[in-house]
């Protein structure tokens, strides 16, 4: 590797190391300091703005970043009270499947990454949700009526997260801000 293809990959991985920490930061200001950003039902407390941040964090950083990302605002929303333990399956799932997507789409058609977007729901609600319903069944025991109500505790606020995180996409990418600006694609 060259000294200048070197730079630019260090250069790029502070900047997304910055980004990471911020998304963070404001994903748990979103959960704490906004009396709409969550609610309670059956134990999970839904909180849209997490799946925004996935969407944003596995578009424009990449699966790594993602999933640090989602970790991240699980365990500080989890430690302070302002997440439950479905914070970690629910986040991490939904990041994990936009992160690899929009690595696919990178690939494949550069220019529709940001459609990453719409699979948050797919890992949010059928990984996440499954896992709460294994690990902390609703009924005592693993049921598919717990899996569907879990399923649908989480399929609406990562509806919305995912959608507003692709306006903010859309917006970013006309600004000039796309995955080129962070990753060394």
């Amino acid at each position: 590797m060259s000294e200048e293809k070197h730079v630019e990959f260090k250069n790029k991985m502070i900047i997304r190391i910055a980004v990471s920490a911020i998304l963070i930061a404001v994903g748990v200001v979103l959960s704490f300091l906004n009396p709409f950003a969550y609610f309670t039902i059956a134990g999970t407390k839904i909180n849209p703005f997490a799946h925004l941040i996935n969407v944003l964090s596995g578009v424009l950083l990449g699966l790594l970043f993602s999933i640090v990302t989602a970790t991240g605002i699980a365990i500080i929303r989890f430690a302070t009270g302002i997440g439950s333990i479905h914070a970690f399956h629910g986040g991490i799932s939904g990041a994990l499947i936009v992160g690899i997507t929009s690595y696919f789409l990178q690939k494949k058609w550069p220019k529709y990454v940001e459609y990453a977007a719409f699979v948050e729901p797919l890992g949010t609600v059928f990984l996440g949700g499954t896992i709460a319903e294994i690990i902390v069944p609703i009924y005592g025991i693993f049921s598919m009526q717990g899996l569907l109500v879990y399923w649908s505790l989480f399929a609406l606020p990562s509806i919305v997260g995912c959608t507003l995180g692709f306006i903010i996409l859309k917006i970013l990418k006309d600004s000039g801000y796309s995955r080129e600006t962070f990753t060394n694609k």
